[in-house]
C-alpha cells in the first residue's frame, strides 16, 4: 500500500497554488468567443449588404415599372430589372393595379445567404427580404399661375424669362398627363391691379357704378377667406386717371385697362391660348401681390363652380371641368398655386367711396349744358354761367347731377377740383376733391398683411402654395417664403433660374410616389 511522504504532500500543495498557464487559458476561451463574434459579425454584414442591394434594385424597378409613360407590361420591366442587376437566386413575386388614370406596382423579393460562421451555430443560411410599392396616380389637378408683370419686370430680360419658364412650365404639365382634361391651369397677371376680364365680368358679379374697365378689389375681411362668391358684388376700381391726377388735363390714362390686355384666363388646358396670354404681357405699373393671390386662390375654390358652370354653358371653359374647383376633400385632388414676384407690395389706390359712385355736386342744365356746383361748406349753388350764388342748381328741377364715375372718365382729380370748384371759392371742397378724393386704400404693409392671410388660408385648405423670388428686394424674398406652404415650396431664382424653379415645381407636380 503506497503511503505518500512528507514531500508529496508538499509536491501536491505547491501544485495546487501554482497559477502558471491560466492567462493562457483564458486568452485561448477569449480569441475564441472574438473569432465567432466577428465570424458573426462578417455574416451579419454580407446579409445588410445584399439586403440593401436587393431593396434597392426592386425599389428602382418598381418606380420604372409603376411610370404611366413607360408602354412595356409592368412585371415585365421588374423582372428585367432584377434580370441586369448582377443578382442570382432571387425568388420575386410582382403585383399590378392599374386603372384609367393609375398604376399601383408591388414587388416582394427575397435571397437566401449561406453563412460561413455562423453555421458553428447551427444557423446555416440567412434570407434577406425586400418589398415595396410604387403607385402613380395622374389626379386632377387645378393650378393658379399668378405671374408679376409690374414695372420692374421690365429690366433685365425678367419679364423674358418669366415667359419662357411659364410656357415650359405649361407644356411640361399638360404633357405629362396623357387626359389632358384633368389638369386645369388659370393664368392670374397682376401688377398694381388684377385685370379681371370680360370673361370672369360676365359670370362673377362686379359693382355697376362703371362698365369701362374690370379690375377689382378687396377688403381685409376677404383675405380672410379663400373663396370668391360669384353672386356676391366685388368691388371694381374705379374709372379713373391715377398717373395724372396731379396734372391739369383731360383724363388721358385708365388706372386698369379698358381692353382684356392681361386679363385672368381661368380653367383652360388650351396650350396655344395660355401660351398666347403668357407672351402677350408687357412689364409696367406697381405690384399688388396680395390681389393676385387672392384670385389666385379664389379660381380654387369650390364657391367658383357656379361660374364654371355658365363658362361652360357660353362655350369658354372646356365641358370636362364640369364640377370645378372640386371640393376641398375630394380625392386624389391636387390644388396648385404658383405666386412668383421679382418686387414687394406697393401702395393701392382708388377713388374714395363719397365720389366713386352716384350722383356728384356738379349739376348739369340739359336745356343749354350750363353747369353748376353744389358747395357743401356753403349750402349753396355757384352758377358758372353768371357767376352767382344761389340756393337752388341751374335749370332747377330740371337740373342733372353728373355721376361721379362720369366725371372720373372725363377730368383728372386736378381739373375736376379746378374747372369746377377753385372758382367757386369753397376751399375746403377744393381741396378734397384735389387731393383726397384719390385715396390711399391699402399701403404696402396692410397688403403685406392681407397675403399673409391668405396664404394663410390657403395654406390651412390644403392647396399648395409654390413661391419664386424672382430678384426680388430681401423683404419681398421674406415674406415669399412666409407664404409659401413648407420652405421646400419656395424658390429663390436669378437670371434663367426662374426656368429651373418652374420646372422643379412641374416636377414635383408628377405624382410617382415610392410607398413604403
Amino acid at each position: 500500500m503506497f503511503r505518500a511522504t512528507d514531500s508529496d504532500h508538499a509536491a501536491r500543495a505547491t501544485f495546487w497554488r501554482d497559477e502558471t498557464g491560466t492567462v493562457t487559458i483564458f486568452a485561448l476561451m477569449m480569441f475564441i468567443l472574438m473569432l465567432a463574434a466577428g465570424g458573426i459579425a462578417i455574416d451579419v454584414m454580407r446579409y445588410e449588404t445584399q439586403r440593401t442591394q436587393l431593396q434597392y434594385t426592386l425599389d428602382r424597378a418598381v418606380l420604372a415599372a409603376a411610370a404611366l409613360n413607360q408602354t412595356e407590361d409592368p412585371e415585365t420591366v421588374v423582372i428585367d430589372y432584377f434580370a441586369t442587376s448582377g443578382l442570382e437566386n432571387y425568388r420575386l413575386n410582382v403585383n399590378v393595379d392599374e386603372g384609367l388614370n393609375y398604376r399601383r406596382v408591388s414587388a416582394y423579393a427575397e435571397m437566401d445567404l449561406r453563412a460561413d460562421f455562423m453555421n458553428m451555430f447551427g444557423v446555416y443560411a440567412l434570407t434577406s427580404p425586400a418589398r415595396g410599392t410604387a403607385e402613380e396616380r395622374i389626379m386632377d389637378i387645378e393650378i393658379s399661375m399668378v405671374l408679376d408683370i409690374s414695372g420692374s419686370m421690365g429690366s433685365n430680360h425678367k419679364i423674358d424669362n418669366m415667359q419662357d419658364a411659364a410656357n415650359e412650365f405649361i407644356d411640361t404639365v399638360l404633357e405629362a398627363n396623357q387626359d389632358e382634361q384633368q389638369v386645369s391651369i388659370s393664368i392670374i397677371p397682376y401688377n398694381s391691379q388684377v385685370n379681371a376680364g370680360s370673361t370672369l365680368a360676365s359670370v362673377f358679379t362686379l359693382s355697376d357704378e362703371h362698365s369701362a374697365s374690370n379690375c377689382t378689389r378687396f377688403d381685409a375681411l376677404d383675405y380672410s377667406q379663400t373663396a370668391i362668391d360669384p353672386s356676391v358684388a366685388i368691388e371694381r376700381i374705379a374709372h379713373f386717371d391715377y398717373n395724372n391726377r396731379n396734372s391739369y388735363r383731360y383724363f388721358r390714362s385708365p388706372h386698369c385697362p379698358t381692353s382684356d390686355y392681361a386679363a385672368i384666363l381661368p380653367w383652360s388646358n388650351d396650350a396655344d391660348a395660355l401660351h398666347s396670354l403668357v407672351n402677350s404681357l408687357n412689364a409696367n405699373g406697381n405690384t399688388a401681390i396680395d390681389l393676385g393671390m387672392k384670385w389666385g386662390v379664389g379660381l380654387l375654390d369650390p364657391a367658383a363652380q357656379p361660374a364654371v358652370s355658365n363658362l361652360i354653358a357660353a362655350g369658354s371653359v372646356d365641358t370636362d371641368f364640369q364640377g370645378r374647383p372640386f371640393s376641398y376633400d375630394e380625392d386624389e385632388v391636387l390644388k396648385i398655386v404658383i405666386l412668383m414676384t421679382d418686387g414687394q407690395n406697393t401702395s393701392q389706390y382708388d377713388i374714395a367711396q363719397e365720389y366713386k359712385r352716384g350722383p356728384s355736386t356738379v349739376f348739369r342744365d340739359p336745356s343749354n349744358d350750363h353747369i353748376s356746383v353744389y358747395l357743401p361748406n356753403y349750402d349753396l349753388y355757384y352758377w358758372h354761367s353768371n357767376r352767382s350764388y344761389q340756393n337752388y342748381p341751374e335749370g332747377g328741377n330740371n337740373a342733372e347731377a353728373i355721376p361721379w364715375p362720369e366725371l372720373w372718365a372725363t377730368y383728372t382729380a386736378r381739373t375736376l377740383a379746378g374747372e369746377f370748384f377753385y372758382e367757386a371759392g369753397d376751399w375746403n371742397y377744393y381741396y378734397d376733391l384735389r387731393y383726397d378724393a384719390v385715396e390711399l386704400y391699402a399701403g404696402s404693409s396692410a397688403a403685406d398683411a392681407n397675403l399673409l392671410s391668405i396664404c394663410d388660408q390657403a395654406n390651412a385648405a390644403g392647396i399648395i402654395v409654390f413661391t419664386v423670388a424672382f430678384e426680388a428686394p430681401t423683404h419681398g424674398e421674406d415674406v415669399m417664403q412666409q407664404c409659401a406652404t413648407t420652405p421646400a415650396h419656395y424658390y429663390d431664382a436669378e437670371g434663367i433660374e426662374i426656368g429651373e424653379a418652374f420646372a422643379s415645381i412641374a416636377a414635383s407636380i408628377n405624382q410617382l410616389r415610392l410607398i413604403q
